[in-house]
């Protein structure tokens, strides 16, 4: 077992035994993970703070349940019980505001324009459409568009129940490489490129879909995840399906970021874009 692994372990012991130094420190060292699942369902600056204080608490939880003798890092463990106790949060606040009326309501009547234009125009309704048509300024479209999928995603992935294929359950990285991984795959360029690499030795229409499929399911377009079943339904296809596909291209992924850095086709500042 890694001396990093064994580290955690023996930290994770002194925490058991009551070590409130080591839990604090130990809380510290993994804020980073908490702030990035916590900043992937903020849906306005006002909550990220609660957010990571429900993080935090799902922190404490993985700490308490997780088991030394599988072979996992507490990274990778930690990621289901802090992002359940984000989402959590997030619920706990809807009920409170019981979902601000205006979202539920623009989005019936969003879902109706949208039947409206399909039948009429075969298209779906641009924002400046949808503005003028609910007299509402073009900006608050965007924005109770943006609430409203948000709503979407955060409450399919309460619901939803099915475990899906993070990062870091997916990928061995080399010891300190986890975090520059996620920056490159947030920087669009670098992303690009390790595509663009990838076509020439896969077919391009392949690489296509992988690049869709990855960018819907990590919210790498626009900051909006979808579930696996949510893609399968766009892809007609299995969420069994779905699963292999982003199992193999994170995978692929990996390699070529790995070639390339080596052949040093691409830069190794991970600043985000």
């Amino acid at each position: 077992m890694p001396k990093k692994v064994d580290s955690e372990i023996e930290i994770i012991k002194r925490i058991r035994k009551g070590d409130e130094k080591a839990k604090e420190e130990f809380i510290k060292k993994n804020q980073g993970l908490v702030i990035h699942i916590a900043k992937k369902y903020a849906y306005s600056p006002e909550i990220l703070e609660d957010l990571i204080a429900g993080g935090n608490m799902g922190l404490l939880k993985a700490l308490e349940k997780f088991d030394f003798k599988k072979k996992v890092k507490f990274g990778t463990y930690a990621y289901f019980w802090v992002k359940r106790f984000i989402l959590r949060a997030i619920m706990k606040e809807f009920e409170v505001l019981k979902v601000p009326e205006k979202i539920h309501e623009f989005k019936e009547k969003l879902d109706n324009l949208k039947r409206e234009y399909e039948l009429k125009y075969a298209r779906e309704p641009t924002d400046a459409e949808i503005a003028k048509e609910l007299k509402l300024p073009v900006e608050m479209v965007r924005k109770l568009k943006k609430y409203s999928e948000q709503v979407r995603v955060i409450s399919s992935d309460f619901y939803n129940g099915e475990k899906e294929a993070d990062l870091f359950e997916i990928i061995k990285f080399k010891e300190g490489e986890e975090a520059n991984f996620w920056k490159i795959l947030r920087n669009k360029d670098i992303l690009e490129k390790i595509f663009e690499n990838l076509k020439k030795k896969e077919k391009k229409a392949k690489i296509d879909k992988w690049l869709w499929v990855l960018k819907l399911h990590y919210g790498l377009e626009n900051g909006v995840t979808y579930s696996y079943k949510e893609i399968a339904e766009k892809l007609g296809v299995s969420r069994q399906r779905v699963h292999q596909i982003i199992k193999m291209c994170v995978k692929k992924l990996q390699k070529e970021w790995e070639e390339m850095k080596n052949e040093k086709l691409i830069e190794t500042d991970t600043r985000d874009s």
